[in-house]
């Protein structure tokens, strides 16, 4: 059992390399992501960040956090985002959650309000929003399965790195570089599934 918590805890690093991966996503591509495997989504960080190294932490709270040159300041300072309000458009549909960076999980979840009549069926209202709710993971899993591909990948370090290092100087990135990198190492991923 020791062993078990000492593996999590030498990994919890990789929820907030994913949060980081996906602020990288929303900017670049200014909030329109497309998971392999899933569907195109509008997604950003909002109104909540929280950013840490060691016991070292940034509070940020604005309409936009990621936005602020705090945010980025953080980031040179070695800081990881740990936890984030983030907000998610799918089509018609809008969700909110806090997603805790060390454990992957979700808090505060808004979803969107889909049978609004009081005389609808209990069971109905609880099946929509079971619905919604596998709607949302069903993204983020996607989105999870990108972040994993690309993480364990050779490009990684050779490539995605630097533009990471180039997004926290507060520079643009390539989105075009970076888009040919996620397309030959997502296609591989295809290719083997």
């Amino acid at each position: 059992m020791t062993d078990l918590v000492e593996r999590i805890e030498r990994n919890r690093f990789v929820g907030r390399e994913f949060l980081l991966w996906l602020w990288f996503e929303s900017e670049t591509f200014e909030t329109n992501l497309r998971p392999a495997g899933g569907s195109p989504c509008a997604l950003w960080f909002e109104t909540r960040m929280t950013l840490s190294f060691e016991k070292d932490e940034s509070v940020l709270k604005s309409a936009s956090p990621a936005a602020s040159p705090e945010a980025k300041e953080a980031l040179r300072q070695g800081k990881l985002p740990r936890e984030a309000k983030l907000r998610m458009t799918n089509g018609e549909h809008e969700f909110a959650w806090i997603l805790r960076g060390d454990t992957l999980a979700f808090a505060s979840v808004a979803i969107p309000a889909e049978l609004k009549d009081k005389g609808d069926d209990v069971h109905e209202v609880f099946y929509e929003r079971m619905r919604l709710l596998e709607e949302l993971e069903a993204i983020l899993q996607a989105l999870w399965g990108d972040f994993l591909t690309l993480r364990l990948s050779e490009a990684w370090n050779a490539s995605i790195v630097p533009m990471l290092k180039r997004f926290a100087d507060e520079k643009r990135a390539d989105a075009d570089a970076y888009l040919q990198v996620k397309k030959r190492i997502l296609g591989k991923k295809s290719k083997k599934g």
